[in-house]
C-alpha cells in the first residue's frame, strides 16, 4: 500500500507545504502560505 505523507517547513513569516509521493520517490511541493493568514492554536 502506498501513502503520502504531508509536511510543512516553517519559518518566521511563512511556512511551505511539501508532500512525500511514495511512487515517484521524491517530495512535491505543494504551497506557501503566509502567517498573517493562519491561525495557529
Amino acid at each position: 500500500m502506498s501513502r503520502l505523507n504531508t509536511w510543512l517547513l516553517m519559518g518566521s513569516n511563512a511556512y511551505a507545504e511539501y508532500t512525500y509521493v511514495p511512487w515517484l520517490g521524491k517530495n512535491v511541493y505543494r504551497r506557501t502560505v503566509d502567517l498573517r493568514y493562519v491561525t495557529l492554536l
